[in-house]
């Protein structure tokens, strides 16, 4: 029997050209690729930077509204403490006058000093993520790093709170409960703006005349020193807060302007 052998198919290699085609397609698909992946993540960086300046617009505007109420506040205040210091040095004196010395210490003496709460969820989540890199802008970087490293901090150094404290102490040592407990009465019933609902006028036409548990002119020059710290605190603690509201409304301009923000 005859056997017929199949002749066996031989493959040509391919030329280097076509490898080399081959070779560039498989190095463009993955170079495109990789472009393609690189503008997505800076799509998403961008909107996601975009979303931080959003809500740090927003602490900001929170910021610039607490430093406007808590100065208005204050300037209130300080007006109240200016006729007490003058009621306190008739009382040194010789001129004491129970019911307005009471009448000025419950109403501007004994607390209800403003304070800023500030917000800063944004720049904390910022820096906890590690997203500060994604804002471009290194003028911007710098007036954040500003207004919440040394201006916010100053702020709140400024906040009279041993001066509060001391003058609260000596206070204590002057003036007596007894003559005002309807005060007590409506303590924790505050109206929205965190008043009380007490006539304070009531002090002031209060017979027997209200006698501070000491008279003589040394205590009475202690409180009148104490209160004058007081209100020096309160007009440095202003101070720094409008130095706070003017980088706020700064700040906001400069990030509406980068990122294209308008009002919301």
């Amino acid at each position: 029997m005859e056997v017929h052998h199949h002749p066996r198919l031989e493959h040509k290699p391919k030329p280097w050209k076509e490898y080399l085609l081959e070779g560039l397609m498989i190095f463009l698909a993955v170079f495109m690729g990789f472009i393609a992946e690189n503008i997505r993540e800076r799509i998403v960086e961008k909107n996601r930077a975009n979303e931080y300046m959003k809500e740090m617009t927003h602490n900001l505007e929170f910021d610039t509204l607490r430093c406007y109420l808590n100065t208005t506040k204050n300037i209130n205040l300080i007006r109240g403490i200016d006729s007490f210091r003058v009621e306190l040095k008739r009382a040194i004196a010789g001129n004491m006058n129970g019911n307005r010395l009471y009448y000025f210490y419950v109403k501007y003496g004994s607390g209800g000093m403003g304070h800023a709460a500030f917000n800063t969820s944004a720049i904390t989540e910022l820096k906890n993520s590690g997203s500060l890199r994604l804002i471009a802008n290194g003028k911007l970087v710098a007036g954040m790093a500003d207004y919440y490293d040394r201006r916010l901090p100053a702020a709140q150094n400024f906040l009279p709170e041993d001066q509060q404290n001391e003058f609260g102490k000596i206070s204590e040592q002057m003036f007596s409960w007894v003559y005002y407990d309807g005060l007590i009465d409506v303590a924790g019933k505050m109206n929205t703006n965190f008043d009380v609902h007490y006539n304070y006028e009531k002090l002031l036409m209060m017979k027997p005349s209200p006698e501070l548990l000491k008279t003589n002119r040394e205590e009475l020059t202690r409180l009148y020193n104490a209160l004058c710290n007081y209100e020096v605190g309160i007009k440095d603690y202003n101070f720094f807060l409008s130095y706070v509201k003017g980088a706020a409304v700064s700040l906001i301009s400069s990030i509406k302007k980068e990122y294209n923000l308008g009002d919301e």
